[in-house]
């Protein structure tokens, strides 16, 4: 379990990030998503130990972060590194090897994740011989190869097609499920979606919403009713407007989409509308519920 406690840095009159917490569970993956400049970048950097913050603490099991203790972190920087000219499992035997593994281990690591994920007729070929995709592919698995105890990548997603995204998600959740608490940022909302057990929303330095995705909608009830025609449905968009327990109402040809505060309000809301054809509930997507907080 990886905690930050009151994470705050400033850097003269800009303010990266304001009293940021939060617990990064074992098992778990944990995304932290945002528009750029959010502060997601600063915020992996401070977990790695390359920024100072000016106040706050992270913890890991309980203990206090000091000097030495990330040596079996895995870190996926934003800035890419990698030597072009170094064959692709060389290199991931390299990276694993830093972080004290034994070469036979490395070894046998880095050729079961070239098979996961489709470059194992690579694994010869230099660096600068792969694509971009594929380079990105590589990235990952330098990182996993030494099997770290904590793994903090930023914007891991980057370069990578569908195809390889879901490859990916497949490692991250093989790693985690070890009992490894994952931590990755993303500007993407889908992407994030898709691969997070737990969701931290960054804004302008500051969350703006955490938990998982069934949490982050319990308090976004949204609701969406079809008429027979348009002229139902724009009548019933005025009366669901003025409606108790309904905030908002907004019509598309013969749908309303509306808020309403329990799944009771709604109901009693279209009861009785003329031309009512059909009620459901709609489950937003991250997007939709944060496009007007970030």
């Amino acid at each position: 379990m990886l905690t930050l406690t009151g994470i705050t840095l400033k850097s003269g009159r800009k303010t990266w990030l304001k009293d940021v917490s939060f617990t990064a569970k074992a098992r778990r993956i944990t995304g932290v998503v945002g528009p750029r400049g959010s502060g997601k970048t600063e915020l992996t950097r401070i977990i790695m130990g390359l920024i100072e913050p000016d106040s706050g603490t992270i913890t890991l099991e309980g203990h206090e972060l000091g000097f030495g203790d990330r040596q079996n972190f895995g870190y996926l920087p934003s800035e890419r590194g990698g030597y072009p000219n170094m064959k692709v499992l060389e290199q991931i035997v390299f990276f694993a090897r830093l972080h004290g593994m034994t070469m036979g281990a490395a070894e046998r690591n880095a050729v079961t994740l070239l098979s996961r994920l489709d470059l194992s007729d690579r694994a010869y070929a230099p660096l600068s011989h792969l694509s971009g995709t594929e380079v990105a592919r590589v990235d990952i698995a330098a990182i996993l190869a030494a099997d770290p105890d904590v793994v903090v990548l930023d914007e891991p997603f980057d370069g990578l097609d569908a195809a390889s995204s879901e490859k990916v998600f497949e490692l991250l959740r093989d790693h985690a499920d070890s009992g490894v608490p994952i931590v990755f940022t993303s500007d993407s909302w889908e992407l994030t979606q898709a691969a997070a057990d737990d969701i931290i929303v960054l804004s302008h330095g500051t969350i703006a919403g955490e938990g998982t995705l069934a949490e982050l909608r319990a308090d976004h009830r949204s609701y969406r009713a079809d008429f027979a025609d348009e002229a139902s449905a724009t009548a019933a968009e005025a009366h669901l407007a003025a409606s108790p327990g309904v905030a908002a109402a907004a019509r598309t040809g013969d749908s309303v989409a509306f808020e309403a505060s329990d799944v009771d309000a709604a109901g009693a809301a279209v009861t009785g509308l003329s031309g009512l054809r059909g009620f459901t509930t709609v489950e937003p997507s991250l997007a939709e519920l944060f496009k007007e907080k970030v």
